[in-house]
């Protein structure tokens, strides 16, 4: 597909590079391959896709922005130029967001995607394969996509900006041993009177644990108004680390409750936001 960024199919006589079918194989072997939108023939008995092909889709950017065909699932992904050389291979919790924040930066560039689903998929089993997919390219063509390479060319997802908010501090910052008030009830009355409440390591705009960054760019992309508590944060909120998890009978850390009950930590907010559920559970606290 010419003059837009869309996907365009290598049939028949078009040229498919060795490394694609390499995708497929170990596709097959680990999680077994899922391609978005595929026009034409050639899909098989039992809708399966021939090896040596690559995927085709609605086109990825419309008059108005983006498409939202790429499915919103952890997976690998691969972006293609105009000519069909691939520029870069990624992985993501949620591919969507990914092609969203690269298209921010790097659109021109952004013609055609690979994309392989892997529901559920751990860390590993998401960098297992892309480290497969780097390597079947390699060996190939002698060399990583351009966009992989380090330097001034490198495709880097910059982080979201986020609403400016200041966190709540559950006391004056007199120490635990001024506190009046035993700090479950703070958090018990906290929890009850703010609609959705984060406690999270860091702050909003400098989460300082990945688990937290996660939570909080999933409860930004809802819109939906939420707090955040810094349990790292001793000088204002003496002893919170530990009366959080003790507060919900849960070990970890971040948390988020809505209109006062427990949700969740980071792989059930993950989980929710991937299923669309977040959105419409938060909305429901407003």
């Amino acid at each position: 597909m010419r003059g837009g960024v869309g996907v365009s199919v290598c049939r028949g006589g078009g040229r498919v590079p060795n490394w694609v079918g390499a995708w497929v194989r170990r596709g097959e072997r680990l999680v077994g391959l899922r391609r978005h939108g595929a026009t034409g023939g050639g899909g098989g008995e039992g809708g399966g896709i021939p090896k040596l092909e690559y995927a085709s889709s609605k086109p990825l950017k419309k008059a108005e922005g983006l498409d939202n065909w790429v499915p919103s699932t952890p997976g690998v992904y691969a972006v293609f130029d105009e000519r069909e050389e691939l520029q870069y291979i990624g992985l993501s919790r949620r591919i969507s967001n990914s092609i969203e924040r690269h298209a921010e930066t790097e659109l021109e560039k952004m013609h055609s995607v690979q994309v392989l689903e892997m529901p559920g998929a751990s860390k590993d089993s998401l960098q297992q394969m892309w480290k497969s997919w780097i390597e079947s390219y390699a060996e190939e063509t002698g060399n990583i996509p351009v966009g992989n390479m380090k330097g001034e060319g490198q495709w880097v997802l910059n982080r979201p900006k986020v609403r400016a908010k200041e966190e709540i501090k559950l006391t004056p910052g007199k120490g635990a041993d001024d506190l009046l008030v035993p700090m479950d009830k703070l958090i018990d009355s906290l929890v009850k009177t703010k609609r959705v409440v984060a406690f999270i390591k860091g702050t909003r705009t400098q989460p300082e644990c990945g688990f937290s960054y996660q939570v909080v760019t999933l409860l930004n992309q809802t819109h939906v108004d939420y707090e955040t508590v810094n349990v790292l944060d001793e000088f204002y909120n003496p002893g919170l680390r530990e009366a959080i998890k003790v507060y919900s009978d849960w070990p970890t850390i971040p948390q988020v409750y809505v209109n006062g009950e427990f949700i969740g930590g980071a792989d059930i907010i993950t989980e929710m936001s991937e299923k669309g559920e977040l959105v419409g559970a938060l909305q429901e606290a407003e």
